[in-house]
């Protein structure tokens, strides 16, 4: 059998490179696990972090060409475990599957202590790289004008002032 064995940015190693985005199949632990035995080479692990908002599983139809429903896309934003929960269970995919590669997708509050606190965490429980789902805030918007873009993202619009 060909040696399929890839090497992606930073020097993150897994055994083929067919992974699974972060989405509902890479909620937990168990769900990775048995991802990993039927020969996926990395995860990226569904969004944590705190305050958990907008977990509605929302699914889209995906038009192409004049066709109708193409492809679906899930637009969930982020896991309802909790966060001690799921890195409790990074550790234990890890451990079991070191060659594997998984990736902890992070969405906490934009605070530069909340986000060291979490990235120190995701990596002694053993995750190999980290995705920045951060939630932006454009400068010199108040308060009272963000809403959450329903499209996921991480991102913040802003509505419109009339």
């Amino acid at each position: 059998m060909a040696d399929l064995t890839t090497v992606f940015a930073g020097g993150i190693r897994c055994p083929n490179p067919f992974w699974l985005a972060s989405g509902p199949p890479t909620n937990c632990g168990e769900q990775v696990m048995r991802a990993f035995d039927a020969g996926w080479g990395g995860a990226v692990w569904k969004t944590i972090g705190e305050p958990i908002v907008n977990v509605s599983s929302r699914y889209s139809s995906v038009d192409w060409n004049g066709q109708r429903m193409m492809g679906l896309n899930n637009i969930e934003l982020i896991t309802d475990r909790p966060i001690e929960t799921n890195l409790r269970e990074i550790a234990e995919v890890k451990k079991r599957y070191p060659k594997h590669a998984v990736i902890a997708s992070l969405m906490v509050e934009s605070k530069r202590e909340t986000w060291h606190d979490i990235v120190k965490r995701s990596e002694d429980a053993g995750a190999d790289g980290l995705e920045d789902r951060r939630r932006r805030v454009r400068e010199g918007a108040e308060d009272g004008d963000r809403q959450r873009d329903p499209a996921g993202g991480g991102h913040d619009r802003r509505r419109r002032r009339e």
